[in-house]
């Protein structure tokens, strides 16, 4: 579209700046009446040392937060009287499931979609307070639970809390650090009780 004449290109420049201002404007509305947003993205490392063999399933972990409706399925639970919110790039639920299945692959498991020993369970407390003069805080409670066909179920509860400085860098390796701590413990657990 060619303008053709001096005023069609200033009322072209005036409707581009309205419409800028009107975005701006919008932008800075959303951002205040909900707070500081941040989206982070896990990049999670199996890391654990256990041996382990056989196939195993991992059905989608629950979280409860969300369950309850008190956040959303990204949402990682936050202080009541912080205005930030932080949410992952996934939801909490998969995050986790996925974690764990990276651990099982790292000790030797074959993680398959159907299989006669299947681990899911509930991440009862996903929750990360950075309000505290002392640092930052991740708290972690999973609820796991492995079927099997000839067997009594196992089921095994695991809390963990990492601390780290007030840097917002520091979040995903607090929240990675939690989830390594509580799947190793879990992984030990169940071999122990002979569930995988």
């Amino acid at each position: 579209m060619a303008l053709e004449s001096w005023d069609e290109t200033t009322l072209f420049m005036r409707l581009m700046c309205v419409r800028w201002a009107f975005c701006a404007g919008v932008s800075l509305a959303l951002i205040s009446m909900t707070g500081c947003l941040r989206l982070l993205s896990l990049d999670y490392q199996a890391t654990n040392s256990m041996k382990g063999q056989g196939a195993v399933s991992v059905a989608g972990f629950r979280y409860q937060a969300t369950d309850e409706q008190r956040v959303r399925p990204h949402e990682v639970e936050t202080p009541p009287r912080s205005e930030a919110k932080l949410f992952l790039s996934e939801p909490i639920g998969s995050v986790f499931s996925r974690a764990l299945q990276s651990e099982l692959v790292r000790s030797g498991y074959t993680v398959t979609e159907s299989s006669p020993r299947t681990i899911s369970g509930m991440v009862t407390r996903f929750y990360l307070d950075w309000t505290k003069e002392t640092g930052r805080t991740f708290e972690l409670e999973v609820t796991y639970s492995v079927q099997s066909d000839n067997r009594q179920p196992f089921s095994w509860r695991c809390s963990s809390i990492k601390t780290g400085s007030e840097m917002l860098e520091e979040d995903a390796l607090l929240i990675k650090a939690g989830m390594a701590d509580c799947i190793q413990r879990f992984l030990l657990a169940a071999r122990d009780a002979q569930a995988l």
